[in-house]
């Protein structure tokens, strides 16, 4: 397994656009598998981060990609730009009860509601940070951490909230994205490897589920 990450240009129009349509950029992500006849269950997951000035693509996914398409299209061409690729493999295989990570994951939190006449329930999405915050608590122990209460700048935070619209074919699709940061402690390693390789929660084809760890 492999994490990447790619600068973008975010003031070039076509980077814009791309980061107005997680469609766009989901397009551009599985075109750097292309080459390798990518099976339909290879697990990709990205999300985008916005560090200071800088606007990042990260992406996980089981095999090495080749961005060069991609920075011709959203990055800096011009100045032979390059990306970061790390073997996600032996971080993975290290993990184990008691670690603390300070962890960072964009979300989609929804749940489902049982209405007459349908066989599913209909989800919606959760609007408010204590709805948001609540929901990811809940799931933690099934993926294998716990959320680590501390100083208010260690403690469970929302970064970011934003709600995006974008055309899919012909319809519009309304998508709700959540930034969590935060500390956490390994529970169940074998739990938390399946998270974080898998995702977490819902539209993991629109740049949500993808967690990620840095030592605190």
């Amino acid at each position: 397994m492999f994490l990447s990450r790619v600068e973008l240009n975010p003031y070039r129009r076509e980077t814009m656009r791309a980061l107005a349509s997680p469609q766009v950029i989901h397009a551009a992500v599985m075109t750097a598998f292309n080459s390798f006849g990518a099976p339909a269950d290879d697990r990709v997951l990205w999300r985008t981060d916005r560090l200071g000035a800088a606007t990042y693509l990260l992406v996980q996914s089981q095999r090495r990609p080749d961005f060069h398409h991609l920075i011709d299209q959203f990055g800096r061409p011009a100045a032979d730009q390059g990306w970061d690729c790390m073997d996600y493999g032996p971080f993975l295989d290290r993990l184990a009860a008691g670690q603390v990570w300070r962890f960072r994951l964009v979300a989609n939190p929804t749940h489902a509601v049982s209405e007459k006449g349908r066989s599913r329930g209909k989800v919606y999405f959760h609007v408010t940070v204590a709805q948001q915050t609540a929901w990811l608590l809940d799931r933690a122990a099934g993926h294998g951490f716990a959320v680590v209460a501390g100083t208010e700048a260690s403690a469970l935070q929302i970064r970011q909230r934003e709600q995006v619209r974008f055309r899919r074919e012909k319809a519009t699709v309304t998508l709700d994205r959540v930034t969590f940061e935060g500390l956490l402690r390994v529970e169940d390693a074998d739990l938390l490897r399946k998270a974080l390789s898998g995702g977490i929660g819902r539209a993991k084809a629109y740049g949500c589920g993808l967690m990620t760890l840095v030592g605190t």
